[in-house]
């Protein structure tokens, strides 16, 4: 599995994916939508699964002496520390906004607990959207893309609606989602270890499910 690591970030990771982990920054910019940041994960997942079609990696990878399931698995895993670094790397950024905006954000939430409970779902829905299609026959990167990207705009919409509302004035019981301060910070870490842990049974189910589907597809 380690040499399939390797493999993933030296020959499968192109330039662009490395460069996508700049705009983590982007949780820093004031009024601005947070998740936008983190929609660069979608891209970045169809981007690479693009990049190595193009380059025969799947076909490369089947004469290997190695499990398909074991494509799979690496695959799932240099995205998940992908996605994983990206985040970390956005959390000063973080940090920072709340400390230098603390009026809050007028295009929606901040990025506190809340925020990152709900994007740790957002992405484990749309990399098993994604897997499941793509491995299902091993091609089709585009549909699942688009697919994907459709999920992303909704739970951007249905995790932002309840903050337009605090913010209108309705659903004041939800206020402490906009806010960064001690209180509002331990009502909000149930939703952060609820993400953590759907993000990582997200990863084991997309892995399983997208196995099992390779597994049936004859190249």
């Amino acid at each position: 599995m380690k040499n399939l690591l390797l493999k993933e970030f030296k020959l499968c990771f192109s330039v662009v994916n490395y460069i996508f982990l700049l705009f983590a920054v982007m949780v820093l910019i004031p009024n601005y939508p947070c998740y936008v940041s983190f929609l660069y994960l979608v891209l970045n997942c169809f981007l690479l699964f693009k990049n190595t079609d193009l380059n025969k990696d799947l076909q490369y990878s089947l004469i290997l002496p190695i499990k398909k399931s074991d494509i799979v698995k690496a695959r799932c895993f240099s995205i998940g520390l992908y996605e994983i670094i990206f985040i970390l790397l956005s959390i000063p950024f973080a940090i920072l906004n709340i400390k230098l905006f603390p009026w809050g954000n007028n295009a929606g939430i901040i990025p506190n607990f809340a925020f990152y409970g709900f994007v740790l779902i957002m992405i484990s829905v749309c990399h098993y959207i994604f897997f499941t299609i793509y491995y299902k026959k091993a091609e089709k990167h585009d549909k699942a893309f688009f697919i994907t990207l459709l999920f992303y705009i909704i739970l951007f919409f249905i995790f932002e609606f309840p903050v337009w509302m605090v913010y209108s004035g309705n659903l004041q019981e939800l206020n402490f989602l906009v806010k960064s301060d001690f209180i509002s910070l331990l009502k909000q870490l149930p939703i952060l270890i609820f993400g953590i842990i759907f993000y990582i049974l997200g990863w084991i189910l997309t892995y399983k499910v997208s196995a099992k589907r390779f597994d049936k597809v004859n190249l």
